[in-house]
């Protein structure tokens, strides 16, 4: 029997009246699998910054017990973001071979994994553990544009600025409660890191009847490569290089903030580093929606300014620490956010999205890896100072700015015909 709801009208005699009202059963499914979809992604976004932004306010307890060398540190807080670069290339193979759902699970099994492996407490398990789960981050990094470009078409700019809140949140979250949370399980440093992968098994939970329900793609009907088209193409390259400038400044600040400061004599073992993920979550859900009623140019302009006064205001006033990690915090939000919603906005379809996302993300956060935490960190550890670190991305900022405003341009990447009608099937 179909559902049947009834709407009760009253006649002039007064009495009610019933009439039937079917529901299409097609229709309440994919209601519900949308629902199950937008848990899912809140469920993945989450997880794709705990595996790093736990280590950082551990990073001079690891470095004691292990005796890692300065370099060896900065190499550990460099290494998942080299991670998301250097396997973000295998998520849109992935996508197009297993469906984007199947791939999401693997980038869950991946990074519960490498977790596990670090709870090992020795310098080889660290670091393979690292890069484990820094390939799940990259794979599911990649997938979220696509999996919102597939479900959500329409609504691109407000889930692109949720999943990209919620991953803020899942930096918050795990920058200020890793360290209480040793304290009160009187663990050590392996314990805490490692207590993070429940969040990710919970996520795979959802994920798998997902990915049960998609299917696996058959090899024939897999969408053909555009990516030879795309780098090529001046807009992926726009969204390339502004992706790179925004995880610059984002893991910078996620692996060297707390160490920054304590350096200049303010108390924080993660507390205004986390304030800053906090801050950069209303931060991420505006910008992509305020860039659909305003001139995207004004909101791009803003996040530019904010994060060079934020930076200015380090170098000059440590001290108003508070306030500079609440304006950066706007930054590295909003930013980011824009980031990932040009992945989506500039993409005819779903199976160019999560190619032009593993474009992106391969190129942007390599360039994010070696120019930001590795080289923030062997500028400060050469110098004895975090100032010329400091002024180095004050130096960045009107590059971001020109680039910034250049892809925010209406235009789709592929536009000369390239997109293939065969790529819409990518993610169903």
């Amino acid at each position: 029997m179909r559902p049947v709801s009834y709407v009760k009208s009253l006649t002039s005699s007064n009495t009610v009246n019933e009439e039937p009202v079917v529901q299409d059963p097609r229709n309440v499914r994919a209601t519900s699998n949308l629902l199950w979809t937008a848990v899912g992604l809140v469920l993945l976004a989450i997880n794709l910054r705990p595996a790093i932004g736990s280590v950082s306010p551990l990073l001079r307890q690891i470095q004691d017990d292990l005796g890692l060398s300065g370099a060896a540190v900065s190499l550990l807080t460099t290494l998942p973001v080299l991670c998301l670069g250097a396997f973000a290339l295998l998520a849109p193979a992935f996508a197009r071979r297993m469906g984007v759902n199947n791939a999401v699970v693997l980038a869950l099994f991946l990074l519960i994994v490498g977790l596990a492996v670090r709870f090992v407490p020795t310098v080889p398990a660290l670091f393979a553990g690292t890069v484990l789960a820094g390939a799940g981050l990259a794979i599911g990094n990649v997938l979220i544009p696509a999996v919102i470009k597939n479900a959500f078409p329409d609504r691109i700019r407000l889930f692109t600025g949720i999943s990209t809140a919620v991953l803020s949140g899942g930096a918050a979250l795990s920058s200020g409660v890793t360290v209480p949370l040793r304290d009160a399980l009187g663990a050590e440093w392996p314990t805490a890191l490692f207590v993070w992968a429940a969040l990710a098994v919970v996520a795979l939970v959802v994920w798998i009847p997902l990915a049960l329900g998609q299917g696996r793609p058959q090899a024939a009907s897999a969408p053909p490569s555009q990516f030879g088209a795309l780098l090529r193409d001046p807009v992926a390259w726009q969204a390339t290089i502004y992706l790179g400038l925004r995880a610059l400044a984002f893991f910078t600040a996620l692996g060297w903030l707390p160490t920054l400061l304590a350096d200049r004599g303010v108390a924080e073992e993660g507390g205004l580093l986390s304030l800053c993920m906090l801050v950069s979550i209303p931060a991420a859900v505006l910008a992509p929606v305020l860039s659909g009623r305003v001139r995207p140019a004004v909101v791009i302009t803003t996040i530019v300014v904010l994060g060079a006064v934020a930076n200015v205001g380090l170098i000059v006033a440590p001290e108003a620490a508070l306030v500079w990690s609440v304006v950066l915090g706007l930054a590295l939000g909003g930013g980011f956010s824009m980031a990932m919603a040009f992945i989506g906005l500039r993409s005819p379809n779903p199976g160019v999205a999560a190619q032009l996302s593993g474009m992106v993300q391969t190129v942007g956060y390599c360039v994010g890896a070696v120019c930001g935490p590795l080289l923030f960190g062997l500028i400060g550890s050469a110098t004895g100072s975090w100032t010329p670190a400091l002024v180095l991305l004050v130096v960045l900022a009107p590059i971001e700015l020109v680039v910034g405003l250049l892809v925010s341009r209406d235009r789709k990447v592929l536009d000369r015909g390239e997109a293939t009608a065969e790529a819409t099937g990518a993610g169903r």
